[in-house]
């Protein structure tokens, strides 16, 4: 890979992390250009797992003083939750095409889109009114994605902040810190696996990753600044883009 075509990566990991921090879609642009760029696909997916650790601990500490102490329980149970998941995946031999897998999480994400244009202030501020099935659901949700995200993760913290916000009544900007945290242990177990079976590039991801943290603490400061609105405007963008991708790219 030539030190041009590094440094165009950097960049545009900067540029993705002031985004992707409140949102996601991480893996979904930077997987396809790291393979482009010259990477083989089980190394680029590795690769940037170790970097969506660094991009999870930014934001973490960006939005730490989003989160209230009475969400802190709920978050313990999302990590426990999502660390067997992941591992699952990580591990998880799958049978189902990729194809056909890019295609139904492209539709979960256009029905995710659909709703939120529909209930518009979805997500502006938090709900205390969850019943006993959105819990139920909600923590499948959270099991299954868990999954999903130990093995690939494109689109994984963009349809788990929904899932959140849906099933467990958190706003956009309490989801960014909550999907940080569950996405570090998702990433971390994944980019365990990985590691034993010596599929990351450190000196790359580990560079890339400065950057990416760089523009995630630019984007924290955007997303605090301007709010709710501001985030669910950026995440209604990312969903349709990435659903557009998945579809058709």
């Amino acid at each position: 890979m030539s030190l041009i075509v590094v440094l165009a990566l950097c960049i545009i990991y900067f540029v993705v992390g002031v985004f992707s921090v409140s949102v996601g879609g991480t893996t979904l642009v930077m997987v396809p250009l790291l393979i482009y760029a010259g990477m083989d696909i089980k190394t680029a997916i590795a690769t940037n797992m170790l970097v969506l650790i660094f991009l999870s601990l930014s934001g973490m500490f960006g939005f730490r003083k989003e989160i209230k102490k009475q969400h802190l329980w709920w978050l313990f149970l999302f990590v426990i939750i999502t660390l067997i998941s992941s591992f699952l995946g990580a591990k998880l031999v799958l049978d189902i095409n990729e194809d056909i897998l890019k295609k139904i999480i492209a539709v979960i994400i256009v029905l995710v889109a659909s709703t939120l244009f529909v209930k518009k202030d979805i997500g502006l501020k938090e709900n205390d009114d969850i019943s006993i099935w959105k819990i139920v659901i909600g923590l499948i949700l959270v099991f299954a994605l868990g999954v999903y995200g130990g093995f690939f993760s494109g689109g994984y913290v963009t349809i788990l902040t929904y899932v959140l916000i849906l099933f467990f009544g958190l706003s956009f900007l309490q989801s960014a810190f909550d999907t940080k945290v569950i996405n570090l242990f998702s990433s971390g177990i994944a980019c365990v696996i990985f590691y034993l079976n010596d599929l990351i590039d450190f000196k790359l991801g580990l560079l890339f990753a400065i950057f990416i943290s760089l523009g995630a603490l630019l984007g924290v400061k955007f997303a605090i600044k301007n709010g709710n609105k501001w985030i669910r405007i950026v995440y209604i963008i990312a969903i349709i883009i990435l659903a557009i991708k998945l579809l058709f790219f």
